[in-house]
């Protein structure tokens, strides 16, 4: 089978075990994720109330943030004047969403009286979805919660992937010599979202959700069957669903286009559902001008900041809600040369404790082209200690 890799290490009967719970905790995850997936379409996340107003801050002062995967843009906030959360920046999602744990009223609407940036722009008396799902846990190094298209909605949004940097204006709007390098691209609102036409190889694949919060670029099957390009399998990573589990795809895909902006290559999921994803954007410092129903892509002039994610590189898939936990191994990786298996729970990466590192935390180090080796000390099914080495050449 995929996830095992060692045959010597007698260790199947405490894997399968463990593998049962948690694929019967993530269904229940599944659960959770598609009510989030359907609110994120349907609520509106009230900010047009007579009382919600933007203050204060410096709209030309720009926001650092944190690139989760090289793709994902995280940044901190300060929610009800105490509570620091480290926020997903997400067009794909109509509403924000905070933790249920620390607001209560899980699966409601929750009132906010103030959500701050680092900049010090403010947005104040606005409701907000309580929800318990991967994108809203309560513990720092995870996702603390999102910024959606409520709020988002009231100003150009610029996202600059090379420098890891978000203005809330168009940057390149009077720069006449970048902005004629600019591809300016019109979307339409769905269920208060941002969608485009994609074509691949040119042909049409219809309206795609524009999804800041998806890490990777999504295709479905019937799109890549017409098409003459068989791309390999890069690697691959484990979903969970209401009926269960399966094993998705990651391809590297040429000629994906939004109008005449098609990079090089992409690495696109494939999945049930298309969306824009990170994958694409992080080609191009892009603006979304949502008052236009426009999106201006202006390319990089290198691709320096654009390397393999984690993932890519050692294999090794973490539990969004446990990075002690190991979720799926793909086989010849980096993880599985060192003999990682799922079942593993990890101690520490490199010294650093796991619940130091946290979620972010271990991608970013699993990233990290400037260490060629990991030393991993974990905890066997059987309880036992091990210390276990991976090579990353």
């Amino acid at each position: 089978m995929l996830w095992f890799n060692k045959g010597t290490r007698n260790r199947l009967k405490a894997i399968k075990l463990k593998s049962n719970i948690l694929i019967i905790r993530l269904k229940k995850v599944a659960l959770l994720s598609l009510a989030f997936f359907m609110v994120a379409c349907d609520s509106n996340g009230n900010s047009n109330s007579s009382d919600f107003r933007i203050t204060g801050g410096n709209t030309d002062a720009p926001i650092q943030a944190e690139l989760v995967h090289g793709t994902l843009f995280v940044v901190n906030t300060l929610v009800n004047y105490s509570i620091n959360l480290d926020m997903l920046v997400d067009t794909g999602a109509s509403a924000t969403y905070v933790p249920a744990e620390i607001f209560g009223n899980a699966g409601g609407k929750v009132n906010i009286s103030s959500l701050c940036l680092e900049n010090d722009i403010c947005f104040k008396n606005f409701t907000a979805q309580s929800s318990d799902s991967a994108f809203t846990q309560s513990k720092p190094g995870y996702f603390n919660g999102i910024i959606g298209m409520n709020l988002l909605k009231n100003f150009d949004l610029s996202l600059d992937y090379k420098n890891k940097l978000i203005y809330f204006y168009d940057i390149i709007e009077n720069a006449s010599a970048t902005a004629a390098e600019a591809v300016s691209i019109p979307f339409s609102y769905e269920s208060k979202r941002p969608f485009t036409n994609v074509t691949i190889e040119g042909l049409p694949q219809g309206n795609n959700l524009l999804d800041t919060g998806a890490a990777y670029t999504r295709i479905t099957s019937s799109m890549l069957d017409p098409l003459i390009q068989e791309p390999d399998v890069l690697f691959q990573s484990l979903v969970f669903t209401l009926n269960g589990s399966e094993i998705v795809d990651y391809l590297p895909l040429t000629d994906y286009c939004l109008s005449s902006a098609c990079p090089v290559e992409i690495i696109a999921q494939e999945g049930s559902w298309p969306a824009i994803g990170g994958t694409f954007f992080r080609e191009y410092l892009t603006i979304f001008r949502f008052a236009d129903k426009r999106v201006d892509l202006r390319p990089y002039n290198d691709r320096s900041h654009i390397t393999e994610s984690g993932l890519q590189r050692i294999g090794l898939q973490i539990n969004i809600f446990d990075a002690s936990d190991i979720v799926f191994v793909n086989e010849g990786s980096f993880a599985w040369e060192g003999g990682l298996i799922v079942g593993d729970e990890i101690i520490s990466a490199n010294g650093i404790p796991i619940d130091a590192l946290g979620y972010f935390g271990i991608y970013e180090l699993l990233g990290d082209f400037s260490i060629t080796e990991y030393q991993f000390f974990i905890r066997t099914p059987e309880g036992e200690v091990e210390e276990v080495i991976v090579p990353a050449y």
